[in-house]
């Protein structure tokens, strides 16, 4: 998400106020599932600070404005549709993944709400479910997660932002998971922003390093390496793809 936007969000949010990455880190898994989940960070729950970062941002989609966000990694791929809907976006997050153990789909829609608290500062909350289907032992699609989070973005410094989150993951057989994360934002060209991030889900430490590039005004390419913080954990790369227009 370019800093423009997120100035156009303020905005947006200051005067509708007046008026008004892949990553579900489900239960503990086997060592090649959780690096299909860390390469691609798991389209069915959060997608942040644009495309497939783990830290959210407290921004949303321009009025009239839609998106749609595509990413893989190693064994999965992602697309996610979303548009602005009133004082909202909705979206809908669809992934396949591949793995020893056969196919697995996921599907699940999400909504996002975020408002101007200063000139610099925003935040909101996303809310989001996860529906999953395998081929390896369940053929049905049922629901096997849900999030909220609450994302922070603070605007410090005309190339610089940093997001905060906070919340819980909700897993259908599991307990439920503390879902959190910082991360730091970069613009170090007008066309192209670094990205760093530290965060916790589903019990498990990990971080993310990449950059963005804005081809043009409505498109973005992202690159970013992620790794478990555990010294033999699982670590990889993610490709997307971000194309804003106007329904």
């Amino acid at each position: 998400m370019t800093r423009e936007r997120v100035r156009r969000v303020v905005r947006t949010a200051t005067a509708a106020r007046s008026n008004a990455r892949p990553l579900p880190f489900r239960r503990p898994a086997p060592s090649h599932a959780w690096l299909a989940t860390l390469c691609g960070l798991a389209a069915t729950q959060t997608h942040a600070a644009g495309g497939h970062h783990s830290v959210d941002d407290a921004a949303i989609l321009d009025p009239g404005q839609c998106q749609i966000e595509t990413w893989g990694g190693q064994r999965l791929a992602h697309v996610g549709p979303a548009c602005r809907v009133g004082p909202v976006e909705l979206g809908l997050n669809l992934e396949r993944e591949h793995n020893a153990d056969g196919r697995t789909v996921r599907a699940g829609p999400q909504i996002k709400w975020a408002f101007a608290l200063t000139d610099t500062l925003s935040t909101g909350v996303l809310a989001s479910a996860s529906w999953q289907r395998s081929n390896a032992g369940n053929a049905s699609l049922r629901l096997t997660d849900s999030s909220v989070v609450i994302p922070v973005t603070w605007q410090f410094d005309d190339a610089w932002r940093a997001h905060l989150n906070l919340g819980r993951d909700f897993h259908r057989a599991q307990p439920s998971t503390s879902h959190s994360g910082a991360a730091l934002e970069w613009a170090a060209l007008p066309a192209l922003s670094l990205v760093a991030e530290r965060f916790r889900e589903g019990g498990r430490n990990a971080w993310r390093a990449g950059l963005r590039w804005t081809a043009t005004p409505s498109v973005n390419v992202d690159l970013s390496h992620a790794r478990d913080l555990r010294h033999d954990g699982p670590r990889g790369w993610t490709l997307g793809l971000t194309w804003a227009f106007a329904r």
